[in-house]
This record gives C-alpha cells, sequence and structure tokens, in this order.
C-alpha cells in the first residue's frame, strides 16, 4: 500500500506567524498543535503498518495476516484524523485573515466542512472492515478522495495568503489617498513643487497595480488546478512564486510611500 502523507505538511509554519500562548477558546493554534499531534501518532502508526505489512508478506501465516489487518486499521484511522485536523486549522485560519471577502469565506468553510464530514464517516467506517482486503479497498478510496481533497487545500491556502496581500493593499490604498489630498493642498498653495511627490506617488501606485496582476495571476493557476493533476505540488509553487513576486510589490510601494511622508512633511 502507498505511503499516504499530506504534501503541505510544513505549508502552514512556513507562511503564518503564530503565538505560542494558548487561548482558552479552540483557535488556529490549537487547531495547529492537534494537527502535529494527530500527525506524531499517524507517524508511529505507519512505521508499525509497514512492518506487519513486510512481515506477512515474508511469512503468510493467519497470525501475520491478523497483526497486518490490526496495524493497517490503525494506520487508516490516524490518517484519516490527520487530514481532518489539518482542514480543521486550515478553516480557522482562514476564519482569522482579513481581506477576504464574506462570500469567498463561506464558499470555502462549506467546502471544508463537506470533507471534514467525508473522512469522519470514512474513518468510522472502518472499524467494520472484515478483513485485510476490505481495508485495502477503503484505503483506495480515501486516496482517491484525497485528490479532490488536495486541490482544495491549495485553493483554501493560495486564499489566505491572497487575503493578506488585500489586507496590506488596501492599507496602501488608504495611505496613498491621504498622501494625494495633501499633495494637491501643497500644490494649491504653491509652498513646495509637487513633481517629485506626484512622481513617486505614481511610481508606489504602479508597484500596487503589479501587484494585484500578480495575485490575480496566483488565482488563475489554482482555479484551473484539477483533481486528477499529476502536477498539482508544481501548479502550487508557480501560483506562491507569483504571490511572493505581488508581496515584493506591495514591500516595494510601503517604501515609495514612506520616502513620500518624509517628503510631505518637510513641506509643511
Amino acid at each position: 500500500m502507498k505511503r499516504f502523507l499530506p504534501i503541505f505538511l510544513f505549508t502552514l509554519l512556513l507562511f503564518y506567524s503564530f503565538t505560542l500562548a494558548h487561548a482558552q477558546e479552540f483557535d488556529f493554534n490549537r487547531a495547529y498543535d492537534d494537527y502535529i499531534y494527530t500527525y506524531s501518532q499517524y507517524r508511529v502508526a505507519h512505521s508499525e503498518y509497514v512492518s506487519a505489512k513486510q512481515a506477512y508478506l515474508n511469512y503468510k501465516t493467519l497470525t501475520s495476516k491478523t497483526e497486518a489487518q490490526n496495524k493497517t486499521l490503525k494506520m487508516l484511522e490516524w490518517r484519516d484524523e490527520v487530514i481532518k485536523t489539518y482542514l480543521t486549522a486550515l478553516r480557522l485560519k482562514l476564519a482569522e485573515t482579513t481581506g477576504i471577502s464574506n462570500y469567498e469565506q463561506n464558499v470555502l468553510y462549506l467546502k471544508l466542512d463537506s470533507e471534514v464530514s467525508w473522512y469522519i464517516k470514512h474513518h468510522d467506517a472502518l472499524s467494520s472492515a472484515g478483513s485485510l482486503e476490505d481495508l485495502v479497498d477503503s484505503a483506495g478510496e480515501a486516496q482517491s478522495k484525497y485528490q479532490e481533497t488536495e486541490v482544495l487545500i491549495y485553493q483554501a491556502l493560495e486564499t489566505i495568503l491572497s487575503g493578506k496581500e488585500t489586507a496590506l493593499r488596501q492599507h496602501l490604498n488608504q495611505q496613498m489617498e491621504s498622501l494625494k489630498n495633501k499633495i494637491a493642498e501643497i500644490r494649491e498653495k504653491g509652498d513646495k513643487k509637487t513633481t517629485v511627490a506626484e512622481r513617486w506617488l505614481l511610481e508606489a501606485e504602479n508597484r500596487l497595480t503589479r501587484s494585484q496582476e500578480k495575485q490575480s495571476a496566483a488565482q488563475q493557476i489554482l482555479t484551473k488546478i484539477k483533481p486528477y493533476d499529476s502536477n498539482k505540488n508544481q501548479s502550487y509553487n508557480q501560483a506562491q512564486f507569483a504571490l511572493e513576486e505581488s508581496h515584493q510589490y506591495l514591500k516595494e510601494a510601503n517604501l515609495n510611500l514612506r520616502e513620500l511622508i518624509r517628503e510631505v512633511k518637510s513641506a509643511n
């Protein structure tokens, strides 16, 4: 049986910072801790499954087959738990991320909840398997389902990252509007030439535009991913790179605006 591991294991750690302090309510931090614990249990169960499987292949005894069946059941149960806890953590991260529209957020909530329900039912049905062969069939069902789940995971991760970009871009746009008004006021008073300031403002606007273009490109890449695609990870990496470029443009726009603020202040 092919080893089944979430390829996105450390994605959240790479992109989302979070406090180590535990709140009383069930939040992303608690959910992520659950995922880490569940994954560690799955690794142990998978190791035991591999050993039992090899013993059965070597000896072909009823005892070794029974042991292989028990270890396979345990591994499959923990495997469903890994995916369920990850999806739960992902949902909670969506809930606390700004810059995501309510509609988009709610659509993803429904999809994630549906996936969690599927893995809960699959987990509960595993104990009724009557043989090792039944468990192998059930494992195949989960692997097929995961192809769909993986697409949703990538899309949810992209939505979270895009939400952060959108929130930052909105903040910079607000600063830009304030600076436009201030520069117009300075120009009308004739206190100081505003040519340089207006050029810097235009450069910042151009970077915000490029940032939005890169973010849209990332979204388009992920909307084209299909469950049966063999290169989903490659597509996600391409989308992630586009978002990194988008963020770089935002950083550059922010630096331009900071310099522009200093320029405007010197005119007062």
